[in-house]
């Protein structure tokens, strides 16, 4: 078995990752919202809306602990009878511990690093979550929120980091290399 965890900031380029992982090598996709929040909202009888998300998320993070939908999508996969995951969006250094505590070597995690500039300029043009009217002021004061702030020390517990900043044949060979060094690692992937 092989689990990937994807970090980094906001507009880095995690899901553009995670889909080319996806595609070209055969992994199953999860993510906190579409696989733990979306449903257990549905379940509430509550809209799926940014703010019953954050708000479920932090509700979840403060009664529990910061690593519960971690263990929520560690379940899941424990559950499940595929062997390649990528999740995308690790936030806090407690969903790495739990996903390490799962899954232990079989867990590796990638750090998607791109400069500020270049991921505000990415969000204005994705446009989605009314980020393409955002100003850099308002981009940088985002940066500052406290689900944001602690990606920082996330990425640091990284395997391995891709550098994003030079366009998308440059990233896909990052990603080639790392997933032909996790093949030498791992059996059966």
């Amino acid at each position: 078995m092989l689990v990937i965890g994807i970090t980094g900031k906001r507009g880095a380029g995690k899901d553009t990752v995670a889909r080319y992982i996806k595609q070209h090598f055969g992994f199953t996709i999860l993510d906190f919202t579409k696989n733990v929040l979306a449903p257990l909202l549905r379940k509430q009888g509550k809209k799926i809306t940014r703010e019953n998300l954050i708000k479920l998320a932090m509700e979840g993070r403060k009664r529990f602990h910061n690593g519960i939908w971690a263990e929520k999508l560690c379940e899941k996969i424990k559950a499940s009878r595929k062997k390649k995951f990528v999740i995308s969006g690790i936030r806090f250094k407690e969903e790495v511990e739990v996903f390490k505590k799962y899954f232990n070597n079989e867990f590796k995690l990638i750090a998607v690093e791109c400069d500020a500039k270049t991921r505000y300029e990415r969000l204005k043009k994705r446009g989605t979550k009314g980020e393409g009217k955002m100003s850099y002021k308002e981009f940088l004061k985002l940066e500052k929120a406290p689900t944001e702030r602690v990606i920082g020390e996330t990425m640091k517990l990284a395997d391995f980091v891709i550098d994003n900043n030079n366009g998308k044949l440059e990233l896909y060979k990052q990603i080639k290399k790392i997933i032909n060094n996790l093949r030498k690692q791992v059996n059966n992937i």
